[in-house]
């Protein structure tokens, strides 16, 4: 699935936007639009739907996610955690800004923890396509595909092995 995630990221942007690393000044706007997302959602979830065009695809590994469910599932989340806490670390492989379409392609772990609960930690490889709608920038394709987090210790961790499927 990854080298798939990977071969389509590179086909998509073969022929006007080739796959080459980005400066950080380049893709800085859709670094900060992630930025923004990122603080929105474990306070305001509802607040993240302006981020997105209306008809964005968003996927995780192969499943296909409804952003209106989403935005639901993490309402949820803040009503079951108390003081539950988000971050996320992400680091930019690639990405280009043109005109009217651009992407950014980042490995990101994301980590949600809370007073009543141990963390949960998400590492993932990500591929975000934006299109400029008037003069704002938003996410057309959201794209995730999970990977083994190497920061957690099988000894600090009682969901390495969850954390990490062995494939």
């Amino acid at each position: 699935m990854k080298k798939f995630l990977v071969l389509l990221t590179a086909a998509l942007f073969s022929g006007t936007m080739a796959l080459t690393p980005a400066n950080a000044a380049d893709t800085d706007v859709f670094t900060n639009i992630l930025e923004s997302m990122d603080q929105t959602i474990c306070s305001s979830p509802k607040k993240l739907l302006p981020f997105y065009k209306k008809n964005a695809v968003l996927m995780s590994d192969e499943t296909r996610i409804n952003l209106e469910e989403q935005v639901e599932s993490y309402e949820r989340m803040i009503a079951e955690f108390e003081e539950m806490k988000c971050s996320t670390t992400r680091t930019t492989l690639g990405g280009k800004v043109g005109d009217t379409v651009g992407y950014l392609i980042v490995d990101e772990i994301v980590n949600v923890s809370s007073r009543l609960s141990t963390d949960d930690r998400q590492h993932s490889f990500c591929n975000y396509v934006f299109e400029k709608e008037g003069a704002r920038w938003k996410v057309a394709l959201q794209q995730c595909a999970s990977l083994p987090d190497y920061t957690i210790d099988p000894n600090d961790d009682a969901l390495y092995y969850f954390h990490n499927p062995v494939y």
